[in-house]
């Protein structure tokens, strides 16, 4: 099934919201899912699947923290949306040459908006690896993966964002609408259910309709 983009950035954010993010947070994620559809790739699923394997968890073992030099989380594997928007926070620092290095984190492909919004705010080329994959972000986007899979794993170790040339891969050929199967739709669906208010007596009685009588 294709959706609008529009639709995308929506449900993407009200499912972010839902599993707990901050809006601000669900807001970045709303954006960065609809970037990945946009550009083909599959936000949606690894939006979905990170949704579900952090739901319930706090947002202070997800974080990043640098005690060593590398990004690592307290809870085991960094959450890459938390991660997107502080990577944004030290774009500067890693276009004048400092290299930035993250520990395990999940669903990494959701890292490549972030990324891509760094480059472009510092004027710069940057480039995203982790193994068996180099994003190039420059005057074009180009992926190199080099081995089968690494580009939508659901984890990775040893994530590295620096400063460099243009590198070599295939340009990301930009889409209008957006695949999302039914299963994902479902999952990110529950997830943003989760933001609306419930049903009391008193909202039902507020609302058109019977209310609480059956007229039937």
């Amino acid at each position: 099934m294709t959706w609008s983009l529009n639709e995308i950035e929506g449900l993407s954010r009200k499912a972010a919201r839902g599993a707990g993010l901050s809006w601000g947070l669900a807001e970045e994620a709303g954006k960065a899912t609809r970037w990945l559809c946009a550009a083909g790739l599959p936000g949606a699923e690894a939006l979905a699947g990170l949704l579900r394997q952090n739901d319930g968890a706090e947002y202070e073992t997800l974080c990043p923290l640098d005690d060593t030099g590398t990004w690592a989380a307290k809870g085991g594997a960094l959450c890459p949306l938390i991660s997107g928007a502080a990577i944004c926070d030290h774009a500067k620092d890693i276009a004048e040459g400092k290299a930035l290095e993250l520990g395990e984190t999940s669903f990494p492909l959701l890292l490549l908006p972030y990324v891509a919004a760094a480059a472009q705010d510092n004027e710069t080329t940057l480039t995203l690896e982790w193994p068996g994959l180099t994003v190039s972000f420059g005057a074009e986007t180009c992926i190199n993966q080099t081995i089968p899979g690494a580009l939508d794993r659901d984890s990775a170790a040893g994530v590295r964002i620096t400063s460099a040339p243009d590198g070599d891969g295939t340009p990301l050929a930009p889409v209008t609408r957006g695949d999302i199967t039914p299963e994902i739709a479902q999952i990110l669906t529950e997830f943003a259910h989760r933001t609306y208010a419930p049903d009391t007596a008193q909202s039902r009685l507020a609302g058109a309709g019977a209310g609480l009588s059956d007229n039937d």
